[in-house]
């Protein structure tokens, strides 16, 4: 009797265990799933921090950012502690431009803090030869100085017309009024026009920092602010084309213009995830962008990446005694931003150069480095030439990932770096480990889809907006490009050496000119560390 009774309640003691066991190991299972059954955050086993695992990475893409995670993060043999990356952010980070985005934002609400008188000379900033003929570009007899007087005497007449023209813009009926407005049509047209035209007949240094003298009058956190509100439209949208013109029945001085834009713009879930993974293995994330800083931080904060981000710098035009920008532009206080739990700070060191080619290196040396002793960066994330010598230049870089617009030519930046990205994968066969060795940055190419609401892809092509094909390269002569550098057996040194340079085909060897650059410090020619120089 006794012996069945102790049976019956070890019987009952393991029922128990068993039940307990099932029930813990349910609420482990929906403590490890988000609400819709998917994964949390993966990490794979004790001693890792989180990988990259959604599916629209291109494999290589992935593999290279997690050997990056497993050797310099929380849990690698790498430095562990005091490493960062740095991304542009523009066409980088997002699927076109902010920058550009904004200011088609701030022409279709007018949110202009910019006095009549002021606006020709805001508008001819920094112009090599404002009474230049511009037939070059498709516009004989026209002249930068014609072109201004034009906008200015347009935007004259609605500064009288509307009230609200302001930093934040006119009112919703005001803005249904501009659309059928003859003045703005042709205001809206020129202006962009203008700016087309600035970024071919300019130099970089001019034609970079001109789209923010547009915010003149305003604060950091205006231009931030009218981001804000840009987004929140634009971000929801499909990519389309748009197509502004100057109206048949205004008589102008100078005549009717035509201009074609794109609409829309996002930041893919894919960045969420790596800078999320990144700022998980304790690597901070900086963004180095030839935007101004408001516009950029309107964008870490609109697309939820504040959490992640330790820091912004970007254009930083001068301000006046009140903190408003002016059309000059600030090369000795001029600071980005920290991003910290309270929002956003000013940092202490100031770039020191405009944010965009050999500059980008320049502000990371002057503003970022000293935050870390000094020390270079271990990441790039690029997309154009303004972020080709930063991405080359520096020897600390283990990994770059160049996001594949594919249309950039062999005389562009981003366009060599598409073609070493290649090789390194076909023929030299690279992982993150065998660059190292060989004592090289392992160059990624990541390929998008600018359709519908942009993403990436789960590939190096690039499907181009209105097309349904994949593409990898501009275009025959990349692919040319790219056979040299197999048949001449060359080394990343020796492509640097022959490409970027700008030179003619007699130099270089092929049928066509080659290079966008006409100084180069050289591939690997900057090493930061203890006490490096201020530049």
């Amino acid at each position: 009797m006794i012996d069945n009774m102790l049976q019956k309640r070890m019987l009952q003691r393991a029922l128990v265990l068993v039940l307990i066991f099932l029930m813990t190991a349910g609420l482990c299972a929906c403590g490890n799933n988000t609400e819709d059954g998917s994964p949390k955050d993966p990490k794979p086993n004790k001693g890792q921090g989180m990988r990259l695992s959604d599916a629209d990475w291109n494999k290589d893409v992935k593999t290279g950012i997690n050997d990056l995670l497993d050797t310099y993060g929380v849990y690698g043999k790498g430095k562990s502690s005091g490493n960062y990356v740095v991304f542009d952010f523009d066409n980088t980070c997002a699927i076109f431009d902010i920058e550009e985005q904004t200011l088609i934002y701030q022409i279709e609400t007018m949110s202009f803090d910019i006095q009549p008188y002021q606006l020709k000379e805001i508008l001819l900033t920094g112009i090599n030869d404002p009474y230049a003929d511009l037939e070059d570009y498709g516009y004989e007899g026209v002249t930068y100085d014609a072109l201004a007087q034009n906008i200015t005497d347009d935007y004259s007449n609605m500064w009288y017309r509307y009230s609200g023209i302001s930093a934040a813009g006119v009112s919703e009926d005001n803005r249904k009024l501009l659309e059928e407005d003859p003045y703005w049509k042709d205001f809206a047209a020129k202006l962009r026009l203008m700016y087309n035209l600035i970024k071919k007949s300019e130099s970089a240094d001019v034609a970079s920092p001109w789209i923010t003298y547009l915010y003149s009058g305003m604060s950091d956190d205006e231009v931030y602010d009218l981001t804000k509100r840009c987004l929140k439209e634009y971000s929801k949208v499909k990519t389309s084309k748009v197509t502004w013109k100057s109206p048949s029945d205004l008589d102008t001085s100078v005549g009717k213009v035509k201009v074609k834009w794109t609409k829309g713009v996002s930041v893919p879930k894919n960045i969420n995830e790596l800078w999320h993974a990144l700022s998980d293995n304790n690597i901070d994330v900086w963004v180095c962008s030839d935007s101004a800083p408001g516009v950029i931080r309107a964008a870490i904060d609109s697309f939820d990446l504040h959490k992640y981000c330790s820091g912004v710098i970007g254009m930083t035009p001068q301000t006046d005694y009140y903190g408003q920008y002016k059309n000059a532009y600030d090369y000795d206080t001029g600071c980005g931003y920290y991003a910290d739990s309270e929002g956003w700070s000013k940092m202490k060191n100031p770039t020191k150069a405009q944010t965009q080619g050999e500059g980008m290196v320049e502000a990371i040396v002057n503003a970022i480095s000293p935050e870390y002793s000094d020390h270079g960066p271990i990441a790039g994330f690029m997309a154009s030439t303004d972020d080709f010598n930063f991405c080359t230049e520096l020897d600390s870089l283990a990994l770059v990932v160049c996001f594949n617009r594919a249309d950039r030519k062999v005389t562009d930046g981003a366009g060599l770096i598409a073609e070493i990205a290649v090789y390194e994968g076909d023929t030299l066969n690279y992982d993150l480990e065998k660059a190292t060795e060989n004592g090289d940055t392992l160059y990624l190419l990541q390929g998008r889809d600018e359709n519908g609401r942009r993403s990436l892809r789960g590939s190096a092509l690039t499907v181009k907006y209105g097309k349904t094909e994949e593409k990898l390269f501009d275009g025959s002569k990349n692919e040319e490009q790219l056979q040299s550098m197999k048949d001449r057996d060359m080394t990343i040194w020796d492509i640097c050496d022959k490409y970027v340079l700008e030179s003619s085909d007699e130099d270089n060897g092929l049928s066509f000119k080659t290079g966008f650059l006409e100084t180069y410090s050289g591939y690997h020619s900057i090493h930061l560390g203890e006490g490096s120089p201020e530049m």
